[in-house]
């Protein structure tokens, strides 16, 4: 079995989303040491690669809480993310629980702090457009790359900026296959068509709010999130197309 990253520490902050559960299951299957920390805590439902894995209940609001963990870790990884958050559905003021600035900023940055100084590789997970009229999804986590990247040359920190598009999945969520085939019509006629709309004009702002960028899979993802325990891509920003480039790099290693 390929394991090139036995015995290696990681830390998953998300760990009950879409792609933490998924970072932490690779992460065992690679040999990983891996710590999942989620405000449920261990899953209810088990399988044989969660029973190997350390869970904490624990707030990254209030990451100070399990300091000792991140900073006994290899690598944080950060997945906490919402893609509609509850301003929207909840009538909530920017900041508040569960808002874009709480869940995809404001998370990440308490980890960061509790990682500032130390040689524990801190990996985001980004993002690399926006729904439609919801421009605080991406720009809250445009922030915080900002900020890692600023500590990052102030030689503060050891960040690493994943930027997925869509993530499809066949065996986790099948609908999102046909789903990518769409976008990527869709991605086709909106770059073409972009070329006669005026992009300062009113009709190119709003045209401009249904930009979407290339899919990619959900391994691709989850590799290239562990691909720097092996890979130096520290102060690196990944787009789709080097994400699946540097998976493939990592899953080739012996």
């Amino acid at each position: 079995m390929f394991k090139p990253l036995s015995g290696k520490i990681i830390t998953v902050i998300g760990s009950s989303g879409y792609v933490g559960s998924n970072v932490i299951k690779s992460a065992i299957q690679y040999g990983a040491i891996v710590n999942g920390v989620s405000r449920s805590g261990q899953p209810t439902t088990q399988q044989n690669w969660t029973r190997e894995v350390n869970w904490i209940k624990g707030d990254a609001m209030k990451a100070h809480e399990f300091k000792d963990i991140l900073q006994k870790s290899d690598m944080v990884i950060h997945t906490i993310g919402t893609l509609i958050d509850s301003s929207v559905l909840k009538n909530k003021k920017p900041g508040e629980q569960g808002t874009y600035e709480q869940m995809n900023r404001d998370t990440a940055l308490n980890v960061v702090k509790e990682l500032m100084n130390t040689n524990v590789k801190f990996v985001y997970v980004s993002g690399s457009a926006h729904p439609p009229f919801l421009k605080r999804y991406l720009t809250t986590k445009q922030e915080v790359e900002q900020h890692i990247l600023s500590l990052h040359q102030q030689q503060q920190l050891n960040p690493i900026i994943v930027r997925p598009g869509f993530i499809y999945s066949l065996t986790q969520r099948w609908w999102s296959v046909p789903l990518k085939y769409d976008l990527a019509l869709w991605k086709c006629v909106h770059d073409n068509a972009s070329r006669f709309v005026p992009q300062n004009s009113f009709v190119g702002q709003l045209f401009n709010e249904f930009k979407v960028d290339s899919s990619i899979d959900l391994q691709d993802v989850v590799d290239s999130c562990l691909a720097p325990l092996k890979i130096d891509l520290v102060g690196k920003s990944l787009n789709n197309q080097e994400m699946e480039k540097i998976a493939q790099q990592f899953r080739s290693l012996k």
